[in-house]
């Protein structure tokens, strides 16, 4: 007993079955095997502990190399709880399932039944009747798809016809309709244009004139204002002219009067 705790030393304040049950004298005492697994689990995982801590000091290492080999051993160790845990639900689950009291399927545990010829061409023709309904909903939706389409262009040309149908409707209605009002606007300026010659004509100036100043002529108010500048220019000169004459006139009248006063002496 004490060769053993000497080799295995156990962990500080934890009995176990070694040293809480003192074997009775003149006995010798058996080793536990669980003791043993439990204390070796015990040295692996202060042993991983040890490693991590030596591990953590390669961090200040230059060596690349070096610093990635010790960053996965690391990894690793701390991987060990997780693969144990897994380990574990992986032998529960084959345990489970190849126990006869959990297997609820009990169509596993029957043996399969041997097919006959004539369910193998029931099989094959439920198969093949099975095959041609799966290629007639085939074609069907492709059918479908095509009739679609072709409805999809009816629809997009008749609308695009329409389209331009309404088009050329509006188009030939805007231009009737300018033709006629460019048609009105003619025999507009031609009634405007005979009443303005026949005011003209019967020398009626001022219905003249007011007829000019509707139409908005800007080439008739031109010559308009020409003609009554001209006509008041020669107005200006024909008076002035008469008043020459009339001038002249009475200085010739004047003179003639002088001389028939200087001739009433002599005689």
């Amino acid at each position: 007993s004490s060769g053993i705790n000497a080799e295995w030393p156990l962990r500080p304040g934890k009995q176990t079955r070694l040293t809480a049950q003192k074997p009775p004298l003149g006995r010798c005492a058996g080793i536990d095997p669980q003791d043993i697994l439990k204390e070796r689990e015990y040295r692996i995982s202060q042993r991983m502990a040890l490693r991590l801590k030596e591990l953590e000091t390669y961090d200040d290492v230059e060596n690349d190399n070096l610093k990635l080999r010790a960053n996965i051993e690391a990894k690793a160790i701390r991987l060990i709880e997780f693969q144990k845990k897994v380990r574990k639900e992986v032998l529960s689950c084959m345990q489970r399932d190849t126990t006869l009291e959990t297997a609820f399927n009990s169509k596993l545990y029957k043996r399969a039944k041997k097919q006959s010829l004539r369910e193998a061409r029931v099989t094959e023709k439920l198969e093949k009747q099975q095959k041609l309904e799966q290629e007639r909903k085939k074609k069907q939706r492709h059918q479908e798809f095509l009739n679609a389409v072709l409805q999809h262009v009816k629809e997009f040309r008749d609308h695009h016809r329409q389209t331009q149908h309404k088009t050329l409707k509006i188009a030939k209605a805007v231009r009737i309709y300018h033709e006629n009002a460019e048609r009105e606007e003619k025999k507009e300026r031609e009634r405007i244009e005979k009443e303005r010659l026949k005011r003209l004509m019967s020398e009626d100036e001022e219905g003249y004139r007011k007829l000019i100043d509707e139409k908005k002529d800007k080439r008739l108010l031109q010559l308009l204002a020409q003609t009554d500048e001209f006509i008041k220019d020669m107005t200006n000169m024909v008076r002035k002219h008469q008043e020459d004459l009339r001038d002249a006139r009475m200085k010739k009248k004047e003179k003639s009067t002088d001389c028939d006063s200087a001739l009433i002496p002599l005689l």
